[in-house]
């Protein structure tokens, strides 16, 4: 519980901040009643495909991560399936919260859930990145990872 409280900390307090001071409420580019589809790339969501409306998005991707198990470090892999809430959807930077069920691909780890909390950066009409913190929690097991979360993006 320790470890959840401290994660809603220090991942709320940035987005309060720059939630404030986010500017340009829609770009011209952009319709708000059009889908678009993004690939992403590593692990924001994670690299495979997001569709996303106004506010909301959806994704599925392969997340990757490094968890300790059996007293090593090993290479974990999970498939995440989730939803996203963006604040800003059409500003240059905006603050976004994504929860997601993650089933795990790689033997000797359950399935887990996923919440992440970061800032979208639109560097041009096609082009983005994102930078976060995810907690990642896998109830079967009752084991709890925090990870920073960058991604990539190219929007269609």
């Amino acid at each position: 519980m320790r470890v959840a409280s401290l994660f809603l900390v220090l991942a709320l307090s940035p987005v309060a901040a720059i939630a404030q001071s986010i500017e340009a409420p829609v770009r011209s580019a952009e319709r708000p009643d059009r889908w678009r589809a993004t690939v992403t790339i590593f692990r924001s969501p994670g690299t495979g495909v997001q569709l996303s409306k106004g506010h909301l998005a959806t994704f599925i991707a392969h997340y990757p991560t490094i968890i300790k198990r059996g007293g090593e470090n090993r290479n974990t892999n999970f498939i995440r399936v989730g939803a996203a809430y963006y604040l800003a959807p059409y500003a240059s930077t905006s603050p976004y919260v994504s929860v997601s069920f993650a089933p795990s691909i790689t033997k000797g780890w359950s399935n887990s859930a996923i919440a992440d909390v970061g800032v979208r950066r639109n560097f041009t009409d096609r082009y983005s990145g994102q930078l976060g913190v995810a907690l990642l929690h896998a109830p079967q097991t009752n084991q709890t990872r925090v990870n920073p979360t960058i991604g990539l993006g190219v929007r269609f």
